[in-house]
This record gives structure tokens, C-alpha cells and sequence, in this order.
């Protein structure tokens, strides 16, 4: 097999491995709450740094194979991988766009108008830390609840 080829097979294995471990990292910062942090060695922030890990990684695989693509043996081979790339591409950018627009979105679906600009409703970093957020501040809002009970308690005997 051609060296080029076999870069091209590794770079998508690399590509699937990394959008999978991504996709784990918001599902674990949108899961995050204080209770976890407690139990969990891996804190908000380093989840985060994660996902951006990820991010990064993704690019840099786009980047590797629009160089390698030129330089595919045929034009089959070639064409595959340019509308691989176009795919990653378009995957990536939905992605960020969620990323940095998802504030617009959490409007869009509080509103109903998410129906009129046909987003995809996918899960995004910055929507998983609002709801990381929302977790801590619902679990500290319990943890001064029960101990204002505790004291009553105390108090009372």
C-alpha cells in the first residue's frame, strides 16, 4: 500500500477516535455537577481543556488531509477524500457554530424559532458548561438548604 494512502487511513481512524473522545468530553461537562467534582478527580476546567484538546486535534487532521489528498495515486482515491474532508469540515464548523453561537440557540428553542434557521440541535461545549453551571449552582443552592436544616435541628434539641 502506498505511504500516502496508509496516512490518509490513519488520519481517519485518528479523526473518529478524536470526534468520539470530543463528543464523551461535552457529555461529561454538561453531566458536570458539585457532587461529581467531589467524587471525581477530573474538574470543570480540565474537562474543558479537554474538549479544546479535541478541537484542536480535529483541525489539525483537516489540515492533514487536504495536504494528503492531492497527493493520492487516483482520482477515485482523491475525490473520496475530498468529500471526506468536506464532510469533517462541515462537522467541524457545526461544532464551533454551536460553540460560540449557543446562547443565540438556548433563545432560538426558548422562542420556537430554531424551526425558521433549520439548525441541528447538537450538543456543544458551551451548552454543556451553562448546564455544568446550572448542576453546581442547584447542588450548592441543596448543600446550604440541608445545612440551614441541620442547624434548625441543632438548635431545636
Amino acid at each position: 500500500m502506498d505511504e500516502v494512502v496508509e496516512a490518509v487511513e490513519k488520519a481517519k481512524k485518528e479523526w473518529e477516535e478524536t470526534y468520539s473522545k470530543a463528543q464523551q468530553h461535552v457529555k461529561a461537562i454538561q453531566d458536570y455537577d458539585a457532587k461529581s467534582s467531589s467524587s471525581s478527580s477530573v474538574s470543570l476546567p480540565r474537562l474543558n481543556g479537554l474538549a479544546q484538546d479535541c478541537l484542536a486535534l480535529l483541525q489539525s487532521l483537516q489540515f492533514q488531509l487536504d495536504l494528503l489528498a492531492p497527493q493520492l495515486p487516483t482520482d477515485d482515491q482523491l475525490k473520496s477524500a475530498l468529500r471526506l474532508l468536506d464532510s469533517w469540515k462541515q462537522l467541524y464548523h457545526e461544532y464551533i457554530f454551536l460553540f460560540f453561537l449557543s446562547p443565540l440557540i438556548i433563545f432560538l428553542i426558548n422562542t420556537n424559532l430554531c424551526v425558521l434557521f433549520g439548525i441541528s440541535l447538537r450538543a456543544s461545549l458551551r451548552n454543556a458548561n451553562l448546564q455544568a453551571k446550572a448542576n453546581m449552582r442547584k447542588a450548592a443552592q441543596q448543600e446550604v438548604l440541608l445545612s440551614f436544616y441541620f442547624i434548625c435541628f441543632v438548635l431545636k434539641i
